[in-house]
């Protein structure tokens, strides 16, 4: 999976980290900064490093908060969704690849230990 995310990013200029910033922006809509920070755990300058990049690099935007104009979210740009989806594409690929090598009872019984494990959280 690290090489294929090297790979993604030679083509497409996101690296891990920004790949995931993608994401979680893309599931909770209009985060704001210190959103992003405590998500990533992460100081507030970092996180603004962060997000720099992927605004410099047209995948994400800065918008004033209607409700509170000192407030500024970050928001997708179409640029930023197109390589989300492109990636999660890939990703899905890879993982169906390297698990293709289970048969039905070996997929049946990793599921199974899986959600064990993740009870036990």
């Amino acid at each position: 999976m690290r090489e294929e995310m090297k790979q993604s990013e030679k083509t497409n200029g996101c690296s891990w980290i920004h790949f995931e910033a993608l994401r979680y922006i893309h599931e909770h809509g209009k985060p704001l900064m210190s959103d992003v920070a405590s998500y990533f755990s992460i100081t507030r300058p970092a996180a603004t490093l962060l997000i720099d990049g992927l605004v410099e690099g047209k995948m994400l935007r800065r918008i004033v908060d209607p409700k509170d104009r000192r407030a500024v979210r970050i928001t997708m740009a179409p640029k930023g969704s197109k390589i989300l989806v492109n990636g999660i594409k890939q990703r899905v690929k890879k993982i169906t690849e390297i698990f293709s090598v289970l048969d039905a009872k070996e997929h049946a019984e990793l599921v199974r230990i899986l959600k064990k494990i993740a009870k036990s959280k």
